[in-house]
């Protein structure tokens, strides 16, 4: 809608500047400063405006590259710093997986361990000396 607008007040200004035109069509002097030639009023006011218009176009294409080419590489900062945090968080989590595969192995090997001594300690109160291999006899099992 807003380019409608656009394109619907560059359309009235033309018809303005025609209209214009056609109103003031005599012969008229242009002093170029070196050379001075006689035409007519319509064609001097259409060539202004043919030439402005090519001002306006030339100075807003110019920043309009510009502005392309800047919105370019920021988007490819954009698409880099995407990366390298899919990056680093794939490897803070590969170290926060391991940190806690090792903290349960630990605790584990602690678990064994304060079992074995348990196990240990029973059979010195109750005065056996089997071996916790002898299959008449198997070990407590505490994961029940």
């Amino acid at each position: 809608m807003k380019r409608q607008w656009k394109v619907i007040l560059g359309f009235i200004l033309v018809l303005i500047i025609v209209i214009f035109a056609v109103l003031n069509n005599q012969e008229v002097p242009v002093n170029f400063g070196f050379t001075k030639i006689f035409s007519p009023l319509i064609l001097i006011i259409i060539g202004s405006a043919i030439i402005g218009a090519l001002v306006i176009f030339l100075t807003s294409s110019a920043t309009m590259f510009q502005q392309k080419r800047q919105v370019k590489q920021l988007q490819k900062q954009i698409e880099d710093f995407e990366t390298s945090n899919e990056e680093k968080l794939a490897e803070d989590k590969a170290i926060y997986q391991r940190e806690k595969e090792n903290e349960v192995a630990a605790l584990k090997a602690d678990y064994e361990r304060l079992l074995s001594e348990k196990d240990n300690y029973i059979q010195q109160l109750t005065g056996e000396t089997t071996a916790k291999s002898d299959p008449t006899n198997p070990p407590l099992d505490y994961y029940d």
